[in-house]
């Protein structure tokens, strides 16, 4: 079955990367808008028979790409495609894999339905919010992790004397990956979330004075709870030797001025989503176009990418 990958709109420079590991060019296809804002897609692929790898970050806009995504997979399958695998890097509304109130949607479970509708029969995803979220899901999804890779970066570059911290609860289990493949301690964050973009740290478990904090995430948004972390953390005797590592770097709303305002060392992300340029610091990006490309040729042979 031959392989065809196609770029959406939303990252095409992570396409072109993934393609080029793998040998191969993108398929021919056009995205565009009516006058009316309406997308219009089209594949000029030749795809009967092909197992076809559309290639879509979920970043913002999301609801723009989110329906691009789907319109090129309808498209992929009205041109014969054998099979139709969605590479999600950076899946949007994975958060809302539960109703907290119980006067709100699911809208996890809403996303993965227009998916598989869509004709979708694999998904890729890379370091999921909420892993609960692949329940949502009826079609086979490969939840891939750029956390080795990140750690890796890290046991090359981390300064003496490191801890690394978790900025909530929720990444615990993420904080203690990292510092196992680092041997370093770990220090856990408790935050209190006031809104969507507001923050409130209140206390630390571990020890941290005089360390170097390494935070570690899946994603930063509008980094509210970021800047709330490393308040705290300078509070309790930290070092202003500040890291920050997530695989997916949003950088939405006021991010920029809150990571402006701590004494931000360095962060370090993956190339997930595409980041905004002439950021005022340091950014090290290590690319997972290998570890999606590798994803795909195990799924080609009929393996799993793990």
């Amino acid at each position: 079955m031959r392989v065809v990958l196609l770029s959406g709109s939303s990252h095409p420079a992570l396409a072109a990367s993934v393609a080029k590991v793998l040998s191969l060019e993108l398929g021919r296809c056009l995205v565009d808008r009516f006058p009316d804002g309406e997308l219009h897609v089209e594949v000029a692929e030749e795809l009967r028979g092909c197992d076809v790898y559309v290639i879509q970050p979920l970043g913002p806009p999301v609801d723009s790409h989110l329906m691009e995504l789907l319109l090129m997979v309808d498209a992929c399958r009205r041109r014969g495609a054998g099979r139709v695998t969605a590479v999600v890097p950076y899946l949007a509304y994975a958060r809302h894999d539960r109703r907290e109130t119980g006067r709100e949607p699911l809208a996890a479970r809403v996303v993965a339905d227009l998916i598989r509708v869509a004709g979708v029969d694999r998904l890729v995803a890379v370091d999921l919010h909420s892993p609960a979220v692949e329940g949502c899901f009826n079609i086979p999804v490969e939840h891939l992790s750029a956390m080795p890779l990140l750690a890796d970066h890290l046991l090359r570059t981390a300064a003496p004397g490191s801890v690394v911290v978790s900025p909530d609860l929720g990444a615990v289990k993420r904080a203690e990956r990292y510092a196992a493949q680092l041997k370093l301690p770990v220090a856990v964050v408790h935050k209190h979330r006031t809104s969507g973009s507001k923050v409130e740290a209140r206390s630390i478990t571990g020890d941290v004075k005089g360390c170097s904090p390494i935070l570690v995430d899946d994603m930063i948004s509008t980094a509210g709870t970021i800047e709330a972390a490393v308040n705290v953390l300078l509070e309790a005797g930290c070092t202003t030797e500040v890291t920050v590592v997530a695989t997916h770097a949003l950088l939405v709303g006021s991010a920029l001025e809150r990571l402006r305002k701590i004494p931000l060392r360095r962060l370090i992300t993956t190339d997930s989503v595409p980041r905004p340029e002439r950021l005022p610091f340091p950014v090290e990006v290590v690319s997972i176009a290998p570890l999606l490309a590798r994803s795909i040729e195990l799924l080609r042979l009929g393996s799993s990418g793990g």
